[in-house]
Order: structure tokens, then C-alpha cells, then sequence
């Protein structure tokens, strides 16, 4: 290539001209061997080589990009240990297949060692085609009684991975997983909870087995797997005391084993909030705040969370904290940390819709302290109480069911205690009301008006069949498509049509 010297020389270009035998190459024309002023050895920064020469605005680019990524590695790494990727990249890298599989291979030629390996490569590339996953869900089943217990923890990780939900694949596939569990190792344990966490799936017993499990095998269950196993219990709602008391006992020791980086994902709000003893909460905010160093910002949210939680729900623990601790925790709600937010989902953007037909002054999808809040209304209550809408999507609730997940539930009864007037649009509710604004807006009337006690209770509503809950769920859906369709028609009519 060609380059322009940045400052004058006798010579007004430099071309990179190879050596020839029995003549002087070009990097002797000038001292030192380089190709700029003043020589030198190799590429040195501000030094002469090629830094000092006009360069190419991609060079440029990608120069300073390598130039920066290696400060920030130097300092975000080795200084203050924080990684770079997801906990799921990061486990991608650490238990990988090296089988060379192909994806698109007749499924009906994979055996059990073939089909887990392309479910691994599939999560791990994320390969989102529904058409592939169904493929390999009915392979999965047919082949269900051979896999090995490894096996079956990397086909569980791959589904929970790619957040493949289909009901009557999980229905078949638990059985299975629940006879193959005491041969469970730590990390098959770790994936099978993790994978019903993501699809939220509802099995009181199944729980009660997984921790007994642990508890018969906390020896050799790895701390990070140990952490990822009761954050699941917790939000799968464990409710036995028994049980829940036991890896309370347990918790301290195996959490010491844990390092910083591990340890971070300890301090849960709803763990805190459902699960350990006063005893364990104090453990964990107090080493919370001698490794936050070490804390992204979602780490940082959840400990302040987890704080508020453990303020309201178990002043006993708080009580018990030292005086640095509750310092720490107060700056920590005072810092800014950043997030960013939630995307209202189209039901929402409905709700708000005719909330303002109806007048109602309001604000979308904001935070209040360490929670999100979908629908804020800015008029005050005679109690001097603010009002909230939070808009309950099937993700509120256990898969095919009428029942909320522990975390709603923890977030309701935290917003009422702290002064909020909760009101919440269900999704069956709203989607039984089709596209009728006519119905809509009296609904939202009702809702609204009142004052409900402080303190009040989320309760569930009687259970409904599967099949009801399959039906519900397809008219809503149906609801949505029609109803982003009328919105698309409403903004091609607006549209101007400049012809000129």
C-alpha cells in the first residue's frame, strides 16, 4: 500500500516496496527499519511506524477500537473481576459438546447422543425456528428413556435456553426427568431448574423431590449450581417449611465456598423474600457489601431490591444488620444504577389507550425505587394513596394456569405495603372484551373505583381446567392479531400521500 508521511520529508511519499536482493528495501531509507519519521523497531504509539501515517477511516476505527477494548479488559477484568458475557454464554463456554453435528439432519437418523448435541448447538447459536424445536421435541420423546442423566442436563439447558414453550412436551418430558433425578449431578440438578424456572412450570412435588435432592447431595453440589437451584425453588413458590428451614441450615456454608463472581447472584429479593431464614438474609446483605465491586447493574438493582424487601417483610433481619451495612444499602438507593426499563407489551399499550378516553392522566412503564410499575395515575386518593394498574400478561402466572408466580405476588404485596392502591387488568378479563371500546372503558371504570384496603392480598382464582386455559389463551392471542391489525389499517389512513 501507499502512505502519506504526516510531516515533511525530502522524499513526499513512501512507498512499501519490498527488499530486492542486491538492493536497499525501503525499510532501510530510513533509520531504524520502519516505515516513518524517526524510525523504530516495530508499531509503537506517537513513536513513528504507522501510527504516524494517514490511515484509512476504517483502520482508524477498527485501531482505536482494539486499542480501547484492551484498556477496558485490563481494568474491568483484572482489576475489578467482572465479566463480559451472560451467565448463559459464559456456561456455553464451559460445557460444550465439541460432537460436529449437523441441525438440519433427519431427526428420525439422531440417536441420543446426536440429539443432544444438536439441542445444545442449537441453544447455544440460538437458533429460534419453531419448525427445528418441534422437530426435536418429538425426537426428544421418542427417545426419552435412553438419554443419560448428563444428557438429559444438556437437552433441559437447551430448552430452557431457547425458551421453547410448548405444554404437551413438558407434560410428557417431567415424568421422566422426576424418575431419572436421584442419578442427577449438580449441573443436569441445576439445568433441570433452571429450564422449569424460565418455562414456569408448575409442580408442587416435583419441587419437594429437588430438594430433597440437594440436600441429599449438597456435598457435591457446586456453589454457583447450589445458587441456581434455590433462586428456582424460590420462584417456583417451594412451600415447604420443612424443607425450606433444612437448606437454610445448609446455605451459609455451601455460600462460603462461593467467589465474588458467583456470589452475586446469591442476593435475590425473592429468595430473601420466600425462601431463608432471618439468619441467611443477614449473610448475604452483609457480604453483599464487601464484593459489589464485582456487581453489574442488575446485580446492584436486585441487592437494592432484596434490601427493601428485607426492610419490610423481615424487620427482625434488618434489625440484626450492622450500622456499615444499613449505610451501604441506603447510598445504594441513592446511586444511580442503571436500567433500562421495560417495554410495554401491546395489551399495555390497550390499557392506556382508553385509560386516556376516559381522561385519566397517567404515566407508562416507569421505576419507583427498585420496582417497575406498568401504569402510574396521577390523580391522589382521599387517603392521600396513589393508584397503579399493573397489566397481568400470561407471563404473570404458572403455564396453563390461573395461578400468579411468586415474584408477582412478592411485588404486590411490597407495593401495597408501601403505600401503593393496587389494581391489576388480567389478561382473560381484558381479552373476553374482545375489541369493544364500549365494554372497555366501563370495565376500567369499575376497576378503578373505590379504595381498596391497605395491605390487601393478591388471591388466585379457582383453577381452570387445561383445555379452558389452551382456549383462553388462543382467544387472546387471537385478540392481539386482530387488534394489530386494525391499529396498522388506522396508521396506513393517516398517512399523507405526497404526489407530486
Amino acid at each position: 500500500g501507499v502512505f502519506a508521511v504526516a510531516r515533511p520529508l525530502p522524499l513526499p511519499w513512501l512507498h512499501a516496496a519490498p527488499a530486492y536482493a542486491g538492493g536497499l528495501g525501503a525499510s532501510q531509507a530510513l533509520a531504524g527499519g520502519c516505515w516513518g519519521p524517526g524510525g523504530g523497531g516495530g508499531v509503537r504509539h506517537r513513536r513513528g511506524g504507522i501510527f504516524q501515517a494517514w490511515v484509512r477511516p476504517q483502520e482508524k476505527a477498527a485501531l482505536r477500537a482494539i486499542k480501547d477494548e484492551s484498556r477496558l479488559r485490563k481494568h474491568g477484568v483484572a482489576r475489578y473481576n467482572k465479566r463480559w458475557r451472560s451467565w448463559a454464554q459464559n456456561r456455553v463456554r464451559q460445557y460444550q459438546l465439541p460432537l460436529p453435528v449437523t441441525l438440519t439432519s433427519d431427526t428420525a437418523l439422531m440417536d441420543a447422543t446426536y440429539m443432544t448435541a444438536c439441542v445444545q448447538k442449537a441453544a447455544a447459536l440460538r437458533k429460534h425456528d419453531l419448525h427445528l424445536w418441534r422437530g426435536f421435541s418429538k425426537r426428544v420423546l421418542e427417545l426419552k428413556d435412553e438419554f443419560l442423566p448428563e444428557q438429559l442436563g444438556y437437552i433441559l439447558w437447551g430448552y430452557g435456553k431457547s425458551s421453547f414453550l410448548e405444554g404437551s412436551f413438558y407434560a410428557d418430558f417431567v415424568p421422566t426427568i422426576k424418575r431419572q433425578l436421584p442419578n442427577f449431578q449438580s449441573h443436569a440438578l441445576m439445568s433441570f431448574m433452571w429450564c422449569m424456572k424460565r418455562v414456569k412450570w408448575q409442580d408442587k412435588d416435583m419441587l419437594r423431590i429437588v430438594a430433597q435432592h440437594s440436600l441429599d447431595s449438597m456435598d457435591v453440589l457446586r456453589p454457583s449450581d447450589f445458587i441456581k437451584v434455590t433462586n428456582s425453588l424460590a420462584g417456583l413458590g417451594l412451600s415447604d417449611s420443612g424443607l425450606r428451614a433444612a437448606l437454610s441450615r445448609v446455605a451459609v456454608s455451601k455460600l462460603e465456598q462461593c467467589t465474588a463472581q458467583q456470589f452475586r447472584d446469591a442476593v435475590h429479593p425473592v429468595t430473601i423474600g420466600c425462601l431463608w431464614t432471618d439468619d441467611v438474609v443477614v449473610y448475604l446483605l452483609e457480604r453483599f457489601r464487601r464484593i459489589f465491586i464485582t456487581a453489574r447493574p442488575m446485580h446492584l438493582m436486585k441487592a437494592y431490591e432484596a434490601a427493601v424487601v428485607c426492610r419490610v417483610r423481615r424487620p427482625d433481619a434488618w434489625r440484626a444488620l450492622s450500622r456499615e451495612a444499613k449505610q451501604f444499602y441506603v447510598r445504594l438507593s441513592q446511586r444511580h444504577i442503571p436500567d433500562a426499563g421495560r417495554e410495554p407489551s401491546p395489551m399495555h399499550w390497550d390499557v392506556s389507550r382508553h385509560l386516556a378516553d376516559l381522561g385519566e392522566a397517567h404515566r407508562n412503564a416507569f421505576r419507583w425505587g427498585p420496582f417497575h410499575i406498568d401504569i402510574g395515575l396521577e390523580e391522589l386518593e382521599e387517603d392521600e394513596r396513589r393508584r397503579c394498574l399493573m397489566v397481568d400478561t400470561p407471563a404473570s402466572f404458572f403455564y396453563g394456569t390461573d395461578e400468579y408466580v411468586p415474584p408477582r405476588l412478592l411485588q404486590h404485596k411490597m407495593l401495597t405495603a408501601l403505600g401503593w392502591d393496587v389494581r391489576r387488568v388480567r389478561w382473560d378479563d381484558w381479552s373476553n372484551l374482545e375489541l369493544d371500546s364500549e365494554k372497555k372503558r366501563p370495565f376500567l371504570t369499575n376497576l378503578l373505583a373505590g379504595s381498596r384496603p391497605v395491605g390487601e392480598e393478591l388471591s388466585d382464582r379457582p383453577g381452570s381446567k387445561p383445555a379452558e386455559a389452551r382456549e383462553k389463551l388462543r382467544k387472546f392471542r387471537e385478540v392481539l392479531r386482530r387488534a394489530e391489525e386494525e391499529e396498522q389499517k388506522a396508521r396506513e389512513s393517516r398517512k399523507i400521500d405526497f404526489d407530486i
